[in-house]
């Protein structure tokens, strides 16, 4: 399983997000036409009305106002934060949370602005056409040679000017007469102990991005999903082997496939929302329940609220397979591992015979790790010494001393930073579960502490005597740092902590017609 239920307090804060309407409109003034735009003042006007009934007496009132308020744009933003700060505590709670989901989404819709390119392929040879698509969209593209035909066949592939990336992809495809070949698990290259070495470590679990787009001859479904962002996200086909049904209950997991472009950062889905279910009988669906995963022993975390659910985990088991050489003892790697890019949605149909979801709305929680953030700053260090500043990503800096020049020695300042082991990371998203040994971890940026004077300039400093260590479980990495700058500089006016930032984005989709194994 990719992803444990520690992350429910993630993804847990987008519980009942919904969809990036507009505010319904003020009702128009006699003789004026329907289709005219909406002034901004009466907008403002609109949401201020809104925020107001936040406070009402009638708890129906309230919820009506919240849902109109989530629905929001960004008119809504100003006015929430002052809402945010009211001396009414409904409203100022209400406002506080309606805020956190709209920033979030409209962080999200300019982070994950795809990218837009334009085809015009005219009879050109098939694989000098995927080298040039490969080129351009830094997708890691390939076509399985053991399944095309005809490399060299010619492909006639022009686009009504720039369309999204995996828009594109999909439209050549079906010039091309080939389709993508969507797996379950990746195969691992055999590994083979070096030396009197037995122990041969797991594989690397890759990024979602850096698994190959595998294409193959044939002419395949357009599956329903969502591919005008920089995160692809569809539902796999009706036969595909990841698919799992409970007869008789309309208890179903389908196989969702996320693929986010190159150079998003993207590190994995932490949770998936669906708030609109809607089978081919007319029936409301709603939440799955939990269930053990075969082939990896875990379990999904589901949590249910408001008619829809945020479910965690749901990856499919890797690490080791549970066998063992008979002669040395040794656990013996699994020759397959997850497709980091397949996600399991378990979903509670109205009608446990449905054959096909008429309608299905919700949208994907993904991690993205933004690097050289600010994390942390501290200034007047003085008078900060022995107070620790906490930062995103769970960080921590504490300046413990703050010592005066002595002879020719500058100042030296102690420093205290932690920050999540990165083997912690790896077990919080579920890497190598069921392994006797840790995943090596992912390389990433190691958060690190930088001195400016008071003129904003980056200070140079010597680190002497630092070492690591550990907390009492071993989740938190703790440096202790002794920067030493030189006499003539003087004390630093602000320490700052530079390091990658988590955060959580949320791709909508829309599917219809989809078909249920």
């Amino acid at each position: 399983m990719r992803r444990l239920f520690a992350a429910i307090g993630t993804c847990g804060l987008a519980i009942g997000s919904a969809g990036g309407n507009p505010p319904a409109p003020a009702p128009a003034a006699p003789g004026t036409s329907v289709s005219a735009p909406v002034p901004a003042a009466a907008i403002q006007s609109r949401i201020a009305q809104l925020i107001a009934r936040l406070g009402a007496e009638d708890f129906r009132e309230r919820e009506s106002a919240v849902s109109e308020l989530e629905k929001a744009g960004v008119e809504a933003l100003a006015p929430l934060r002052d809402a945010s700060k009211s001396d009414n505590p409904e409203v100022r709670q209400r406002a506080a949370v309606i805020l956190f989901k709209l920033e979030r989404r409209s962080d999200s819709s300019k982070m994950l602005v795809p990218k837009k390119i334009a085809l015009a392929y005219r009879d050109t040879p098939l694989g000098s056409a995927i080298n040039d698509l490969k080129t351009r969209t830094k997708l890691n593209l390939t076509l399985d040679p053991a399944r095309i035909a005809d490399p060299l066949r010619g492909v006639t592939c022009v686009t009504a000017g720039e369309v999204p990336v995996w828009e594109a992809l999909e439209q050549f495809c079906a010039a091309a007469g080939l389709c993508e070949a969507h797996r379950l698990e990746l195969a691992v290259p055999k590994q083979q102990p070096h030396g009197r070495r037995v122990y041969v470590p797991p594989p690397t679990v890759p990024l979602p991005d850096a698994v190959p787009i595998v294409l193959i001859d044939g002419k395949g479904e357009r599956l329903p999903g969502a591919r005008d962002s920089a995160v692809r996200v569809l539902v796999m086909p009706r036969t595909f082997s990841g698919h799992r049904v409970t007869l008789g209950t309309g208890e179903t997991t389908l196989c969702f496939d996320v693929a986010p472009l190159p150079g998003l950062n993207w590190q994995d889905v932490v949770g998936v929302k669906v708030h609109k279910l809607v089978d081919d009988a007319g029936r409301l669906g709603g939440a799955g329940t939990a269930r053990p995963v075969a082939q990896g022993g875990e379990f999904e975390g589901v949590a249910a609220w408001g008619g829809g659910a945020v479910f965690v985990g749901g990856g499919f088991g890797g690490g080791f397979g549970g066998r063992f050489d008979p002669r040395t003892g040794m656990p013996i790697p699994a020759e397959t591992i997850a497709n980091p890019r397949m996600v399991n949605v378990p979903l509670k149909l109205g009608t446990p015979t449905a054959r096909t979801i008429k309608r299905m709305e919700g949208h994907v929680l993904g991690e993205i790790q933004m690097p050289n953030q600010n994390l942390i700053t501290i200034t007047d260090l003085a008078k900060n010494t022995g107070v620790a500043f906490e930062g995103a990503g769970q960080t921590r800096l504490t300046v413990v001393s703050v010592g005066e020049p002595k002879g020719n020695a500058g100042v030296v300042i102690q420093v205290r930073l932690e920050h999540p082991s990165p083997w912690t990371v790896n077990a919080r998203r579920g890497f190598n579960p069921g392994g006797i040994w840790p995943e090596s971890p992912r390389a990433t940026q190691t958060p690190t502490v930088q001195a400016f004077d008071a003129n904003g300039k980056q200070m140079s400093s010597q680190n002497n005597g630092a070492f690591n260590d550990s907390n009492d479980d071993g989740t938190m990495m703790i440096q202790n740092l002794n920067l030493t700058f030189r006499k003539d500089a003087g004390a630093p006016a602000k320490l700052v902590l530079v390091g990658p930032r988590p955060v959580i984005v949320e791709v909508p989709f829309v599917m219809e017609n989809v078909q249920l194994p």
